[in-house]
């Protein structure tokens, strides 16, 4: 995204000064929605190892620590592989009473 595009937009919604700005992201798997507090914005010779350049600008978001999308996660994890064993379970028992 152009950072033109992201202030005609804001200015597009409109704000003021108490307005905040929130990032977020979602998880691909399930679509559920977390706010990422905002960790830093890099660039230039921090970002790209070169002397300052405007044209890339990062902000950074910790997702690492969301401890609901954490949560979630491992929740994810654990029935993917209670599913898996249960597979590999009902596979094999077949096996047995044939």
């Amino acid at each position: 995204m152009k950072v033109v595009e992201l202030i005609n937009k804001l200015n597009e919604i409109g704000y003021d000064e108490n307005t905040e700005l929130t990032f977020g992201f979602a998880d691909g798997n399930t679509g559920e929605w977390y706010e990422a507090p905002f960790d830093e914005i890099t660039y230039g010779i921090d970002l790209t190892g070169e002397p300052y350049h405007n044209d890339v600008i990062n902000i950074d978001m910790d997702v690492d620590s969301v401890k609901e999308y954490q949560k979630d996660k491992a929740e994810c994890a654990v029935i993917d592989i209670v599913e898996e064993m249960q597979y590999v379970l009902n596979k094999y028992q077949r096996k047995l009473i044939f």
